[in-house]
C-alpha cells in the first residue's frame, strides 16, 4: 500500500480540477483501507479487500475499470481524492463537481478495478491537501519535495529519486558513473538501461545495470566472465544474471565469500 503524507500538511496551491491528491481522510472507508495488509495471511487479506468492497457499493460507491497506474495511483489499495472539473468527460463524467475517493481495488490484466464514491472535503482540508504529481517544475516545490513519500517522482519529462542524503537527483547516472569512475547520489536497489545506439536515429539494445553497495552493475554477465575473475570486483551479495553457456543453462548467480554461487 502506498504511504500517505501526514495529515495537516500545510498548503501548496490552490485546488488543480481533475488532478489527484493524496488521501488523509480519516473516515470509515480510509479505515478500511488501513487494514488492508498484503503481508497477513491470505484469508484475512481478502476478508478485508471484501469488507472494503462491501462498504463502498453499499454507500453509492461503483466499481469503475481503468488503465494501470492512471489517476496517479501507485499500487493495489492506494487512494486518492479528486475535484472532478464541471466538464470532465469519461468514466468519471457522472462526479461533474463533486470531490470523490478513488481507491485501486484489484488488477485485471493491464487495468485496474477502482472503488469510487463521492467524498465531502471541507475548505480547511482541501488547504491542507498535497497535490500527488506528475509535477511540473513550478508544482515541485521545496514544501513538496520535502514531504513527497516515495522514493521517485516525476518532474515534467524526468524521473527524479531520493538519495539516502534526501537530495533530488536525475535518475539517470552519467557514463563515468555506470563505469565506476566517479560516485552519484542514486540510492542502491536503482535500476538503468542504458540505450546503445547503432545510428543517430535508433538503438540496437539495452544494457541493463543496478545498483548495489554503491556500484553500478550490468545486469548480464557471460560465462566467461565469471569463471575468469573478471567480476570479481564486485562485492559479496552482488547478483549478475549469467548467459546459456554449452549444456550450463542460464540464471542468476551471487557473489559470496567462497567465490560465486549460481542460485539456479
Amino acid at each position: 500500500m502506498a504511504k500517505r503524507p501526514a495529515t495537516g500538511t500545510p498548503s501548496y496551491m490552490a485546488i488543480i480540477e481533475n488532478r489527484s491528491y493524496f488521501d488523509t481522510l480519516d473516515d470509515e472507508v480510509g479505515k478500511l483501507i488501513k487494514k488492508i495488509d498484503p503481508l497477513q495471511k491470505q484469508s484475512v487479506y481478502r476478508q478485508a479487500k471484501n469488507d472494503l468492497f462491501k462498504y463502498v457499493t453499499r454507500h453509492r460507491g461503483a466499481m469503475l475499470r481503468f488503465r494501470k497506474q492512471r489517476l496517479a495511483l501507485e499500487s493495489v489499495n492506494d487512494s486518492v481524492l479528486i475535484k472532478i472539473g464541471p466538464k470532465k468527460r469519461g468514466h468519471l463524467a457522472a462526479y461533474r463537481g463533486e470531490w470523490i475517493r478513488v481507491i485501486w481495488h484489484s488488477t485485471y490484466g493491464f487495468s485496474m478495478d477502482c472503488l469510487v464514491h463521492k467524498v465531502k472535503v471541507t475548505p480547511g482540508l482541501e488547504e491542507k491537501l498535497m497535490l500527488r504529481g506528475p509535477y511540473s517544475k513550478e508544482e515541485f516545490t521545496d514544501e513538496v519535495a520535502q514531504a513527497y513519500p516515495f522514493p521517485y517522482v516525476k518532474i515534467g519529462r524526468f524521473v527524479m529519486v531520493r538519495s539516502a542524503k534526501g537530495n533530488w537527483v536525475s535518475s539517470i547516472p552519467t557514463d563515468k558513473a555506470l563505469e565506476n569512475k566517479e560516485t552519484d547520489e542514486i540510492p542502491n536497489g536503482a535500476t538503468h538501461h542504458k540505450p546503445i545506439f547503432v545510428d543517430s536515429n535508433a538503438y540496437a539494445y539495452l544494457v541493463g545495470y543496478h545498483k548495489y553497495a554503491g556500484l553500478w552493475i550490468k545486469t548480464h554477465a557471460s560465462r566467461e566472465e565469471i569463471t575468469s575473475g573478471k567480476l570479481d570486483w564486485i562485492p559479496v551479495g552482488g547478483r549478475v544474471y549469467v548467459d546459456r553457456s554449452g549444456d550450463i543453462p542460464s540464471g542468476w548467480s551471487v557473489r559470496t565469500q567462497e567465490g560465486w554461487k549460481s542460485e539456479g
